[in-house]
């Protein structure tokens, strides 16, 4: 579980490390948005193994829940729905299901 602490912590400290070069290189600010990608990776590759480690804990299967549905809404919007007042909404979800699952993670004891 410390292991998945240390990945968690260094997946969030990317774009935010980032940042900080942004003050001396606006380069880094378009660097640091797309680095978000990565953490957004990481943090579903770490939910996908503490789903399966913790298959009893109902914090976990509601996190992987939420983001079979982000994405589910995020693709069915724009070829279906196409309202761009949804879409906007969207954008509050990731930061959401980051600190949710980042909450889970240093909650559980080590093991």
């Amino acid at each position: 579980m410390k292991i998945i602490k240390y990945l968690n912590t260094i997946a969030i400290g990317i774009p935010i490390f980032i940042l900080m070069f942004g003050i001396i290189n606006e380069g880094a600010l378009m660097l640091s948005a797309i680095s978000t990608i990565l953490t957004g990776f990481i943090q579903l590759i770490l939910g996908i193994i503490l789903l399966f480690k913790f298959k009893e804990n109902i914090h976990y299967k509601i996190y992987f829940i939420s983001v079979i549905l982000f994405f589910a809404l995020w693709i069915w919007n724009p070829t279906i729905n196409k309202v761009d007042y949804f879409t906007y909404t969207l954008i509050y979800i990731p930061p959401i299901l980051a600190i949710y699952l980042s909450t889970l993670i240093y909650k559980t004891p080590n093991k």
